[in-house]
């Protein structure tokens, strides 16, 4: 997620920003033809006709004059085309481009998406001339992890830590200007509740070797879940990918078993958001009643990101990042992960200590045997065009902190006992 904030001729140019004498100066390179051709659906002089007129106001050079939109309804996990038009009073000068926030029903800045569309690429706002009118197209997709009923999307232009102020219409006071919110599919509580789902996690006499390589004896005997399922329908997913877990004094164990084609991270820091490509997602309640649980997430490079709630999605957005569960993660790839070629898929093996889970309100203590806690397992797989997911037990909502739908792991006596 990205924070940074005419007339078609020969002049035209991209940005590109150097530093010099301490400043940033922009210099221009001249459009290919290819990209002068493809810029000529963007920029006119005729004002358009926008599904949503507005009249929005940036300074005294820019105005937002209307927006069309292609859905009613964006759900997470899908793309919405919007369609900003703008109109140039005046030169803005140098250095001027355009920002899109999509927020929260308050406000908050969940996810920017600045440099989004053609337009904003191949002319930014410094670029518009005195009269031109520009169709600036963003294909957004909303990330699984949006919560509430609705998303309000903000407009402004920017320059580095500058922001012209909302002079027509109304400004936030981050001179932004709220243009539109769409509705998300609001959370809807299942009318009858579903069976929910169990896992026995045997006590282990010998702990497992952490190397990705799900072949210790215990493992072989750990009894597998059922394959995941899409996370909305209940319905066995297209990805193939089954959980087994055991348990002992010091760790509660958990390997996945993904099958994947397509192999694709970017991340190698702790806590980076690992959702957003390949990787698999445990989220653990110990006391079953929605407060205080865990999230987990492994990565195929073995990345991990890891927090606590105090309850569902509280705090927002991402809990407290700041908790470290400690886990140990082993990593066995079938492939390679992110090259081109055709990949099998990969096992991850994690140790997470029980220690870990004593803090917040109630602390969790380990279990004993004959006692369950709730969880929830999930794979995120990147294919084309997206990300999609599956669950162990679906939520059928689009929101994996749902914690009446985590399924229920039982802690049993040892293996074979």
């Amino acid at each position: 997620m990205r924070t940074t904030h005419s007339r078609v001729g020969p002049t035209l140019g991209i940005l590109l920003v150097l530093a010099t004498a301490g400043a940033c100066v922009e210099r221009v390179r001249e459009l290919t033809a290819a990209e002068q051709a493809q810029l000529g659906e963007y920029v006119s002089h005729r004002r358009p006709h926008p599904q949503h007129p507005l009249s929005i106001r940036f300074g005294d050079s820019i105005e937002l004059v209307g927006y069309d939109v292609d859905a009613a309804t964006w759900v997470p996990g899908t793309k919405v085309r919007f369609t900003w038009y703008w109109h140039a009073l005046k030169d803005v000068g140098e250095g001027w481009k355009a920002f899109t926030h999509v927020c929260d029903a308050t406000g908050g800045l969940r996810f920017p998406v600045d440099d989004e569309g053609p337009a904003r690429r191949l002319y930014p706002v410094s670029r518009y001339r005195e009269g031109d009118y520009v169709r600036d197209v963003q294909d957004i997709t909303m990330p699984l992890v949006f919560e509430g009923p609705e998303a309000a999307l903000y407009l402004g232009v920017y320059r580095g830590d500058e922001r012209l102020p909302v002079t027509v219409g109304t400004d936030d006071g981050d001179h932004r200007a709220r243009v539109m919110s769409i509705d998300t599919g609001a959370v809807r509580i299942p009318d009858q509740p579903l069976d929910l789902i169990h896992l026995h996690s045997a006590r282990a006499t010998t702990p497992p070797t952490i190397d990705g390589h799900i072949n210790d004896v215990e493992w072989v005997r750990a009894t597998p879940t059922g394959p995941f399922v899409d996370t909305m329908s209940g319905r066995v997913a297209p990805l193939g990918a089954t959980v087994r877990s055991m348990w002992d004094d010091t760790n509660f164990y958990v390997a996945f078993d993904v099958y994947d084609t397509y192999l694709v991270t970017p991340f190698h820091t702790l806590d980076d958001h690992l959702w957003e490509k390949d990787c698999v997602e445990i989220m653990l309640d110990p006391g079953g009643d929605g407060l205080n649980y865990f999230e987990l997430q492994a990565s195929p490079l073995g990345t991990v990101f890891d927090t606590r709630y105090d309850s569902r999605r509280v705090p927002a957005p991402i809990g407290h990042a700041d908790w470290n569960s400690g886990v140990r993660v082993g990593v066995d790839v079938r492939g390679a992960v992110n090259d081109t070629v055709d990949d099998e898929g990969y096992t991850v093996e994690l140790a997470i200590p029980w220690a870990a889970f004593a803090t917040g309100t109630p602390a969790a203590s380990p279990p004993r045997a004959g006692e369950s806690w709730r969880g929830n397992f999930y794979v995120m797989d990147t294919y084309q065009p997206g990300v999609r997911a599956a669950a162990w037990s679906a939520p059928r909502i689009p929101d994996f902190h749902f914690p009446p739908r985590f399924g229920e792991i039982h802690f049993d006596p040892e293996i074979g006992r």
